[in-house]
């Protein structure tokens, strides 16, 4: 296994010469960025910067080919890669705008002693617009199925998104009609949105841009961005992590009323007192990774 490993990370970066990545890319969501917007309001936060020195960590792995260029995950490990591990795909947020998968690498490490953790690139809506980014990480997921090197147990997948994140992550966990078999076991959205037209969303200019123009303009592509919409008997259980701002909260109670109607396993926890980016900052960060482990150890 450990062989398989090294040549893994040599193939990685021979592949990796031939990518093109000039390309548009917003820069305008960072962590730091918003931690010194966060820390005006809150002066007693800090940045979670978790590091466990036992996880084994391999960076812009090429999971996927455009037709404009190679799209990449780093995967974090855990040391003994004699036994086979859930494995979980992490979304970043940023508006399907901006951000990166270099902003998970405090949660997937945090995650790695139990966990194979796959960060994620996919393509962002100044690249291409929806269903790209959807499309990407169905993609990511056929591709963590489907490797021998890393010790993946293919039958236990679940993908954790914050913010933008957490609507990609719950798609996927919906809409199994047209994932052509990239299903995942489990859902974690941490404060993302479920429904792009419905009485509690505010959602406006980023999500027209990313949507291909206004609810008016394009219903059918609004309503196959919701995962509300798509709620079916074959939906992934699914946590809910919320911060204190309702508008994060848009259609999550609808949805999880239509998963119980069908007998699907939920969790919501909302997190008081705390800024939309919580996942980022200490005093959150700690019991968001314990709910987070406490649900998936139950449900993968």
């Amino acid at each position: 296994m450990k062989g398989s490993f090294l040549l893994l990370i040599f193939n990685s970066l021979c592949f990796l010469v031939h990518a093109q990545e000039i390309r548009k890319v917003d820069t305008s969501f960072t962590v730091h960025g918003t931690f010194a917007k966060e820390s005006k309001r809150r002066p007693h936060i800090t940045l979670a910067e978790k590091v466990d020195t036992t996880v084994l960590t391999i960076r812009q792995i090429p999971y996927k080919k455009t037709d404009d260029r190679i799209l990449s995950l780093d995967a974090y490990l855990p040391k003994n890669f004699d036994i086979r591990y859930p494995c979980l795909i992490l979304i970043h947020g940023g508006g399907w705008r901006s951000g990166n998968k270099e902003m998970m690498a405090t949660m997937a490490n945090a995650l790695a002693h139990q966990f194979v953790v796959l960060t994620v690139e996919y393509r962002l809506s100044l690249e291409a617009k929806f269903p790209a980014a959807y499309t990407d990480l169905m993609d990511a997921v056929l591709w963590a199925k489907s490797q021998k090197q890393l010790p993946i147990d293919t039958a236990r997948i679940a993908v954790i998104g914050t913010s933008s994140g957490g609507q990609l992550a719950s798609l996927l966990g919906t809409n199994t009609a047209a994932n052509k078999g990239a299903s995942v076991q489990a859902v974690v959205n941490i404060d993302g949105i479920v429904a792009f037209n419905h009485p509690e969303s505010e959602e406006g200019e980023m999500a027209s841009f990313w949507l291909g123009g206004t609810y008016d303009q394009e219903p059918t592509q609004w309503e196959k961005a919701s995962p509300l919409y798509q709620v079916n008997a074959f939906t992934a259980k699914t946590l809910f992590l919320n911060s204190s701002i309702p508008r994060f909260h848009a259609g999550r109670d609808d949805m999880i009323r239509k998963m119980h109607d069908l007998g699907i396993y939920t969790e919501v926890f909302t997190f008081k007192d705390s800024p939309h980016t919580f996942w980022f900052f200490n005093p959150w960060f700690e019991p968001m990774i314990d709910k987070i482990i406490s649900f998936l150890t139950k449900n993968l």
